[in-house]
Formats: C-alpha cells, structure tokens, sequence
C-alpha cells in the first residue's frame, strides 16, 4: 500500500466513525421510544431526552474533523519527504546543489497552501451533509439534521400508535440509513457520495497536486521540460491512453489534461508525473510494453455469464464492497438496537453470502481481494453466527 493511501485510510476511518456514530444515535433513540406503550407517555418522555439536538450532531462533526487534522498533516510531510528530498542525489549530481525543506520558502508555502486548501474541502464537506431517504415514493436528499428528524419522527409515531411493531420500524430504519449512508451533496450537479468516500478523495487529490508542484520544481531545477507519466492497471479508459509515456510539460496539459477535473492529478486520478531528461532518464515502460499490457487489459474475463475488462473488474470489486460494508452496517444497527434475532442471522447470512461471492468475483478476476477497504467501517467482526435451516 502507497504511503498515501495509509494516511488517506485513517482520514476515511475518522468519517466512518462520524456515520456510525451518527447512526447508533438515532437507533439508540428508536430503541427507547421501543420501550415506550403510549402516544401520551411518548409527549411525556420526549420532553425527558428522546428528542434530539443538532448540536450533538455539529459537535460530532467538529471531533471527526479535528481528529483528522493530524493524520492529513503528517500525509503532506510524508509527500515532502517522497517526492522531493529523495532527490537529493539528483540535485547534487546535475548541478551541485540542493536546498533542504526547511530553506526552502517557495515550497514551504506551496505546502501550506495545500494544507489550508484540504482543511477547507474537508470542511465544506462536512456543511452538505445529509441522507437520501424516500419521500412519497422517491429518493430525496435531505440535510442532516432534517433527516434525522424525519426518521425519528417517523419511527417514533409508527411505534407509540401501534401501527408497526418496534422490529419492523428498526428493520426499515436501519435499512434505510446503511443504503443511504451519511452523505454529502454536490448541489449544482446533484450528485451525493457517502462523505468517508469524498473526505478520502479529497485528501488524496490535494497530496497529489502538491507532489506535481514538486515533480515542476524538480524539473525547472534540472533543466528539462520532460516528465514520463506513471502507469498503473486497470485505469479508466480516458486515462490509459496517455499512462506511461513521456510527455513535454504544455503536452500533459494537452494530452493529459492537468489542472481538469477529470485529466491528471484530477479526482479519482491515481496517476503521477517524474522529470524526465533525454538522453539521461530511461523510461520505466516501452511502448511494446504498454501495447502488450493494454491488450491483456482489454480481454474480459468471465464471471456468472459476464464478461469484464480490467477496468470494469475493478469497478465491481468496488462496487461489491461498497455492497458489504451497508450490510456490515444493517447488521450492527439491528445488534444495537436489539433487534429481533431472526431479522439479525438472516442479515449476517445475507452478508456471509456477499462475502463469498466478493472472494469468487476476485478470484476470477484475477485480483487481490481488499477486504480492508471493507473492514475500514470500523465495526469489527461481524460473524455469520447461527444461520437458521431455511438459509
């Protein structure tokens, strides 16, 4: 594992706590309106501690983020340290000379900069919260503390009068909140991620754009405007017709597409760019090479009838664990909330069943199953236990 994904791990851990915290709370209110007989004791007793507050909500939100500060801190000191004192050698052999980070105020103020910009994108994050639950039948995104209410809300009274018992007013809550997650939304284009996902991103995207300020320094330095772009498996389509080659610094805005969301060092991207000197560097993969492993890469293997690209293998195994990690979190919310045993074996066994076909989809694809991606939620072992004989 790169050392930014270690430091991007812990960041994630912090904002899974957040959603799980958040999502115990609201359980553990439905779990003492479950021990309430009446609309009217629910009047009495909502005045006693049952409701909510949303400053619960922001104080749980100012620890996350502050938990994560030093994590995010010490990632952009690991990027100094990999991208830009290595080159110490580098430096010495071109042209005898290398400035130490500490003397260096140019990047020291880029790294900064960098830090304050990730602090803030965490922040801004952390202002759209919400949860996509059904209104009338369709999907809505509601912010957090509307949506808090509103399950609350519903639960409560679904309960007090009788029309649902507490099993089944859980069993919908907590379906609800782990397909949903604790999310933040994008309001110009709609589109909401689950923030441990986003928070992750945004870490990884900052990091990456101060190791690029440094690869151009490092090459302003050694006199070239070559740099040779990384390579890496199963890259989107858009991305892998340009990895691994070398590239002019105007072509890795032209061909690359750096500085746009969607090109290098954008969103998502994973990719890195070296100085490269003619003449000097030897590229790291030929074009024979590339040729050879984009073609590998473009023949599907199978799985259950269909068919898969690297690519699209890589998605699914994502996709799946995306998968596991909502059901990890359906079964813990019935355990705290103290749920009906059936409906808590029947859930485990769902995701025993997830499990197995994460490990056979893996193996077919030739891929490493990374069940730390999964595990990352933070919940702990969650047993398939005592599976009933109709399972």
């Amino acid at each position: 594992m790169s050392y930014r994904n270690q430091y991007a791990d812990a960041i994630e851990r912090q904002f899974c706590d957040l959603e799980n915290r958040i999502i115990a709370d609201i359980i553990r209110r439905i779990k003492k309106t479950g021990e309430i007989t009446s609309t009217a004791d629910w009047q009495v007793n909502k005045l006693t501690g049952l409701g909510y507050s949303s400053d619960d909500i922001e104080s749980a939100i100012k620890n996350s983020l502050k938990a994560s500060w030093p994590d995010m801190f010490e990632l952009y000191d690991h990027t100094i340290e990999q991208e830009y004192t290595r080159n110490k050698k580098v430096y010495e052999q071109i042209n005898g000379k290398f400035v130490p980070y500490k003397d260096n105020a140019q990047l020291r103020q880029w790294t900064e900069s960098a830090k304050d910009q990730t602090k803030g994108a965490l922040q801004n994050l952390t202002r759209t919260l919400g949860v996509a639950v059904s209104v009338n039948g369709q999907l809505t995104f509601l912010p957090l503390t509307e949506a808090y209410k509103k399950l609350l809300d519903a639960a409560v009274m679904d309960i007090t009068s009788g029309a649902f018992d507490y099993n089944s007013v859980l069993k919908r809550t907590v379906s609800a909140l782990s397909n949903s997650g604790i999310r933040t939304i994008d309001y110009a284009s709609g589109y909401s991620s689950r923030i441990a996902v986003v928070a992750r991103r945004a870490v990884l995207t900052g990091a990456s754009q101060l190791a690029g300020r440094i690869s151009d320094m490092n090459a302003e330095k050694l006199g070239t405007e070559y740099f040779e772009v990384s390579h890496h498996s199963g890259a989107r389509p858009s991305h892998r017709r340009w990895q691994g080659k070398v590239y002019t610094r105007e072509q890795l805005v032209t061909i690359c597409g750096l500085g746009k969301v969607d090109g290098l060092k954008g969103a998502n991207c994973y990719h890195d760019y070296y100085p490269f000197i003619p003449g000097v560097s030897k590229r790291q993969y030929s074009d024979k090479w590339l040729a050879e492993q984009n073609h590998r890469e473009d023949q599907p293997k199978t799985f259950q009838g269909k068919g898969y690209t690297a690519y699209e293998a890589k998605q699914q195994q994502r996709k799946l664990e995306t998968s596991m990690r909502a059901q990890r979190q359906k079964v813990r919310g019935l355990q705290q909330g103290k749920g009906s045993p059936d409906d808590i074996i029947n859930e485990k066994a769902r995701y025993q069943g997830q499990l197995q076909e994460y490990k056979r989809f893996s193996t077919a694809m030739g891929l490493k199953p990374q069940m730390d991606r999964v595990y990352i939620d933070g919940l702990g072992r969650i047993a398939p236990g005592n599976m009933p004989k109709n399972i």
